[in-house]
């Protein structure tokens, strides 16, 4: 964690992680993700805290698509 880092409760996490609120996921998916150990979160006492870059970086990394490469390609006909 950088130390100008700006740590933020999960609702405000998923609005800064994802701008359109057609895009963002609910709460409980949110929340799905960071039991299953997909984002990165702090804890202070009872109370769970999110970095929104880091959260940003470990969604890049667990949902990225890679590309098909042209030559493997073959559409469908």
């Amino acid at each position: 964690m950088n130390p100008s880092t700006q740590l933020v409760g999960a609702a405000e996490c998923i609005a800064a992680v994802f701008p359109s609120e057609n895009s963002r996921p609910a709460l409980r998916t949110f929340r799905t993700w960071q039991a299953r150990g997909w984002i990165p979160f702090h804890r202070i006492g009872r109370r769970t805290f999110f970095d929104p870059e880091d959260v940003r970086r470990a969604l890049d990394r667990r949902f990225r698509v890679q590309p098909i490469p042209a030559h493997n390609f073959t559409p469908n006909q």
